[in-house]
């Protein structure tokens, strides 16, 4: 590790315990190791921590209308789908009717090297509410084949298990070779109500794109530099 970045902070129901914590942190910009920064202009002072309640809404239970110069108008919905059981992978069955992402979907059985997914494939992640989405986008459509055998929902979720405690799903998005893993329980709450250093889960993308994965020898030209 060439970096290492420490964020202090705390929770107290009274201001002066987090007074005395600002006055106590301090001495750090002198007898701590250098390069303290971020402080936004000096000490840091005590404020509300106005939370936010993330929660999901079963989509029967909303009516859309549109109201337009006093007209209602009804807004047809599809039936929603069911939602997958614990565990259960939320991926549809690749069937021979459904075309492929692209050419070479067998994974070549070869030696293989170990080697950063950055190298394999993009990646961007945001937030909603305590749910991480974290999108992968292959770099080329002849991965995908093999970003699908090793990006699976239960290797994800070991990977982040020190940030993701509940349920990881994967999705695979038609069309741009890529899948969206949606990530619960995953961001200590979520926006205000986290004490993360990133409580949006930003770099969770960058994260797992330092995940090792496989490829064979033949594939390696697919890859970027490292």
């Amino acid at each position: 590790t060439r970096e290492v970045i420490l964020r202090v902070t705390a929770m107290h129901p009274r201001k002066e315990a987090l007074d005395l914590m600002a006055r106590e942190v301090a001495p750090a910009g002198t007898s701590w190791s250098p390069g303290t920064t971020g402080s936004g202009g000096g000490r840091a002072a005590a404020a509300p921590s106005i939370r936010q309640y993330a929660f999901l809404l079963a989509k029967s239970r909303l009516l859309p209308v549109v109201h337009i110069d006093g007209i209602e108008i009804p807004v047809p919905q599809a039936p929603g789908e069911s939602r997958p059981a614990a565990g259960a992978s939320a991926m549809p069955a690749v069937t021979a009717s459904q075309p492929p992402f692209g050419p070479g979907q067998a994974v070549p059985a070869s030696e293989l090297r170990e080697v950063p997914l950055i190298r394999l494939a993009w990646a961007r992640s945001g937030d909603k509410g305590d749910i991480s989405n974290i999108g992968v986008i292959a770099r080329t459509p002849r991965l995908l084949p093999l970003l699908r055998a090793q990006l699976t929902e239960t290797t994800v979720a070991a990977y982040l298990a020190h940030l993701v405690k509940g349920r990881v799903t994967r999705h695979e998005v038609p069309g741009i070779h890529a899948f969206n893993f949606v990530c619960e329980q995953a961001l200590d709450g979520g926006g205000m109500r986290s004490m993360r250093n990133d409580p949006l889960g930003k770099g969770m993308g960058q994260i797992l794109l330092t995940m090792p994965v496989q490829v064979p020898v033949e594939l390696l030209a697919l890859c970027s530099a490292p």
